[in-house]
């Protein structure tokens, strides 16, 4: 029997101790979803201090996501850039004079100075690379994020060093950040229930997902006051039995549902500027004998995952410990790392994988997602978004996750 839909409440109401901790795992209200000038301040500061510590004079930022987390505006690259700086005592954004007004309409912070240039191409003394250079200091060590192409970094005459100082503050979330967080859950939640609610025998892929976007906007419109659709790039997919074993084979939108598995019911992406996922193998009406096995091998896995997420644990002692049990049970080497961060992106760092000894630590959110992948046979996988809490974890995207209940009929 499935269940079509674990509502996002229950997770609220099973995380009362949790918030008594100090986690903010409330939904937010119509207007809480807008970042406050606080809370930028505060995200400000981190920085500039992880830039003192590294012995900048100034950092640059050119990653989207990284000016969004610390402006609140969302741009998209193109060749008009936009270039964030940030000195001991400014914080400058360099725009082109066509989208100051957008600027403007969406930037949270009364501190943010905008230097804008004319246009691209442009001549000499008017181009974006000279307005840059006037808000450059002249000395000092200049940080330059990792995303920083290569034609900007060349502009700076003073040594650079390559540091993503900005991500490594997202790391750990605000309380703020927890609540959009679970805003995001719940919408992915209730609709992955109404996506998995219209498969049926004989259903086409691009129908049964018909409903996810529509969904989307619904609830941005009329619970999200401040809602940017340059902050939104979320989808809900479902792979036929004969894509699961390709995790990131999404060209199966005519393919019909027909009676078996494994399938792959996913919602992944951001959600007014906030990521999450949510995702199941599921079966249609029966599951095949040869399925039982790496199902239950990939849900040993995510239990040993959860058994294993709390504060001071290491992200990849968790990896190799759901690969060491694949490896017991005859599977290769699993396709993917175990899990990865949420925030202000669907995919960032600290990562649940071997090769990365990252210490968790509470206020961390992660995918659980190990996975078996037998080629020419199907895809086992499981994801939910879980905070990190002071004792252990708070799964976001409570929904069912046996075969017994995955099984539609």
């Amino acid at each position: 029997m499935f269940v079509i839909q674990a509502s996002g409440a229950a997770f609220l109401r099973e995380g009362r101790s949790e918030r008594q901790k100090g986690y903010n795992v409330t939904m937010p209200s119509l207007t809480a979803h807008q970042v406050s000038s606080q809370e930028i301040a505060e995200r400000i500061k981190k920085v500039r201090e992880k830039m003192e510590k590294a012995g900048f004079s100034a950092y640059i930022s050119f990653d989207p996501d990284n000016v969004y987390y610390l402006t609140n505006f969302a741009n998209f690259v193109h060749e008009r850039p936009f270039v964030l700086v940030i000195t001991p005592s400014d914080l400058t954004f360099v725009i082109p004079r066509l989208e100051r007004a957008h600027v403007e309409r969406h930037k949270v912070g009364d501190g943010l100075k905008l230097v804008d240039y004319a246009e691209f191409p442009a001549l000499p003394n008017t181009r974006w690379s000279d307005r840059l250079q006037d808000v450059l200091p002249a000395q000092g060590t200049i940080g330059i994020e990792g995303a920083c192409p290569a034609y900007l970094s060349a502009l700076v005459s003073n040594p650079t060093q390559v540091l993503n100082v900005i991500n490594a503050v997202r790391e750990v979330k605000s309380p703020h950040e927890i609540s959009r967080i679970a805003w995001t859950c719940d919408v992915m939640t209730k609709a992955f229930g109404m996506m998995l609610g219209a498969v049926k025998n004989g259903t086409m892929v691009a129908q049964a997902i018909g409903g996810v976007t529509p969904y989307f906007y619904q609830r941005c419109l009329t619970e999200a006051s401040n809602y940017n659709v340059m902050s939104t790039h979320a989808a809900g997919l479902i792979q036929p039995p004969a894509y699961t074993d390709d995790p990131h084979n999404f060209s199966c939108l005519t393919a019909p549902c027909e009676p078996g598995g494994p399938f792959l019911g996913l919602i992944a992406g951001k959600i007014n500027g906030y990521g999450a996922e949510i995702e199941r193998t599921f079966f249609l009406e029966h599951v095949p004998e040869e399925a039982r096995k790496p199902f239950d091998t990939m849900m040993e896995m995510r239990h040993k995952a959860y058994s294993m997420l709390k504060p001071g644990a290491i992200g990849s002692e968790i990896d190799a410990a759901c690969q060491a049990i694949a490896k017991k049970a005859g599977y290769d080497r699993p396709l993917h790392r175990t899990g990865h961060s949420f925030g202000v992106t669907n995919h960032e760092a600290p990562f649940l994988a071997i090769g990365e000894d990252n210490v968790i630590q509470p206020g961390m959110l992660f995918s659980i997602e190990p996975g078996i992948y037998i080629q020419g046979k199907g895809g086992f996988r499981h994801s939910d978004t879980v905070l990190v809490t002071e004792t252990g974890y708070e799964i976001l995207t409570k929904y069912p996750h046996d075969k017994e209940d995955l099984t539609l009929s």
